[in-house]
């Protein structure tokens, strides 16, 4: 389960939450040039981590555009973390 909690917008940069009935949890950056970065991971094997980075990926369009959209009709700055190195 992909979730995030807008509220954590307003003190992080933009990241997503995964979750397998609360017994695992990770939590990605989306970064600015439309990559991801796992900010933690708890339970996650690494098989299953490649998994869920493959789905972020696959879906990284759609994530973002959604998240753009959230964030202008509420006035929110959109704010993805910057690629280390730049």
């Amino acid at each position: 389960r992909f979730f995030l909690r807008m509220y954590d917008l307003l003190e992080e940069p933009f990241h997503l939450h995964v979750s397998d009935d609360q017994r695992k949890l990770c939590k990605y950056w989306i970064l600015s040039d439309g990559t991801i970065e796992l900010a933690d991971a708890v339970g996650f094997s690494r098989r299953e981590l490649r998994k869920i980075e493959e789905e972020l990926l696959n879906q990284m369009p759609e994530i973002r555009k959604r998240d753009e959209s959230y964030c202008h009709q509420n006035r929110i700055a959109i704010n993805y973390k910057t690629p280390k190195g730049r």
